[in-house]
């Protein structure tokens, strides 16, 4: 009991001095908020001593269901070990009237680049296609990214090819005319005549790129299309003719994993795991697709309620910085992240949002490319406020990108331990009335 007490009145000792050497000369300030303040002075104080508690954990699994991005490739990073991420795609089978003087040319799969990328595109590189042996149908109503399926052992395509994400609309995939032919005689002599019959004799592809080598992770359109070429006979000259078999958005999907061997991530085998960046050499991780992401913690922010009078927070920004060197053109970040409310399990409770409507974002703040810095800033006024409700206590913020199910973006922070100039640190001004 003594030691509690001890604590806490320890705590308010650290407070007020930290208040006494942040404050104005005076320890007054003119500012009057409502008219709580209009017969009262009030005392401004500006706190940047406050405790922020930083760890890294990974999500169990990740909803990848109705996503509009394809990620196929596979790359190694020095931080976040090999990420790959191969997808399942469910063919549309419409209906078909396929002219009896029709003769099967080819068969493609068109895979449109939606221009996104992550690491190098320079290298060659091997894509490999499969027919998937299972019905693809959702676990529990929704596709996750550690879902799988059974598929063939044997590809029906292999593509060598130099990535060009930012110049050419698609990459055609060659398919194995056995397979190609199969499909056509079956449409044409009508032994499949609508989309149950079709799905019943095709479940879907698998896109795979090969994993041995250290290329780029690319996104492509769900629009893509498995396409038929065949052509009518005429007098005159042929006709040449497309069949498209769709990309069914609601049953396709991405599978995105990583090798963590060797990691500071080796370790995190749930999402009730968690490494605090003293144990990560003072940095803190996000990386979108696998699901890593940074957790912070105001743990003794109730502390304020312990200074006499009426008090109030009227503004609160947490900063933080990119480590040096962990933005570049292959590798790049974003402008902006979302920010999460999290309980003590990690579920997501919901956006932290500045009037219970508008989700709060992390902004960048500043970049400097001289330096390589990017810093970014949260307005956590609302979350200190959260968090000096009793019930709250155990609530956290989680920190990740928009696009956390449909990219493979990578974040390196650093922490409240770095340099002065770089570390992540929270700035809260506080307001004293009626003392």
């Amino acid at each position: 009991m003594f030691a509690k007490k001890s604590m806490k009145y320890f705590i308010l000792f650290c407070l007020l001095v930290s208040f006494g050497s942040c404050s104005n000369e005076e320890g007054e300030s003119n500012l009057h908020i409502g008219e709580d303040f209009v017969s009262s002075n009030t005392k401004v104080y500006v706190i940047d001593t406050l405790t922020v508690e930083i760890s890294s954990f990974q999500f169990d699994s990740l909803i990848v269901s109705n996503n509009n991005r394809l990620l196929i490739g596979s790359y190694n990073d020095p931080v976040f070990g090999k990420t790959q991420s191969k997808s399942y795609v469910q063919l549309q089978g419409l209906t078909y009237d396929i002219e009896d003087e029709a003769t099967y040319d080819s068969i493609a799969l068109i895979l449109k680049y939606d221009s996104y990328f992550y690491n190098d595109t320079i290298p060659l590189q091997q894509f490999k296609v499969f027919e998937v042996l299972d019905n693809i149908i959702p676990d529990e109503d929704s596709y996750y990214n550690t879902t799988n399926f059974n598929y063939s052992s044997t590809p029906i395509a292999t593509k060598n090819f130099t990535p060009h994400p930012k110049e050419n609309d698609s990459l055609d995939i060659k398919v194995d005319n056995t397979f190609g032919a199969s499909l056509f005689n079956k449409l044409k002599n009508n032994e499949i005549n609508n989309s149950d019959e079709f799905l019943d004799e095709y479940n879907g592809l698998l896109i795979e790129a090969n994993s041995d080598i250290n290329t780029s992770v690319l996104g492509f359109s769900i629009s893509s299309s498995l396409r038929v070429y065949y052509t009518i006979d005429d007098e005159v000259e042929p006709i040449e003719k497309i069949i498209d078999f769709p990309f069914n958005s609601a049953n396709s999907f991405n599978h995105i994993f990583s090798n963590k061997i060797g990691t500071y991530f080796e370790n995190l085998v749930n999402q009730e795991t968690f490494l605090p960046s003293s144990e990560s050499d003072n940095n803190t991780f996000i990386q979108a697709g696998t699901g890593i992401v940074t957790r912070i913690d105001i743990p003794h922010i109730k502390s304020l309620s312990d200074i006499s009078g009426d008090g109030a927070v009227i503004d609160a920004k947490l900063n933080f910085t990119l480590k040096r060197v962990a933005n570049s053109d292959n590798l790049y970040t974003r402008d902006s992240l979302q920010v999460y409310i999290i309980d003590k399990k990690s579920n997501v409770i919901g956006n932290l949002t500045s009037d219970g409507v508008s989700p709060v974002m992390s902004i960048l703040k500043s970049a400097t490319s001289e330096f390589e810095e990017n810093t970014y800033e949260i307005d956590v006024k609302s979350f200190i406020e959260l968090k000096q409700n009793e019930t709250n206590q155990y609530y956290y913020l989680a920190i990740y990108p928009q696009d956390f199910t449909s990219s493979v973006d990578r974040y390196i922070l650093n922490d409240n331990q770095t340099a002065d100039d770089l570390r992540m640190k929270l700035k809260l001004t506080y307001v004293i009335y009626n003392e």
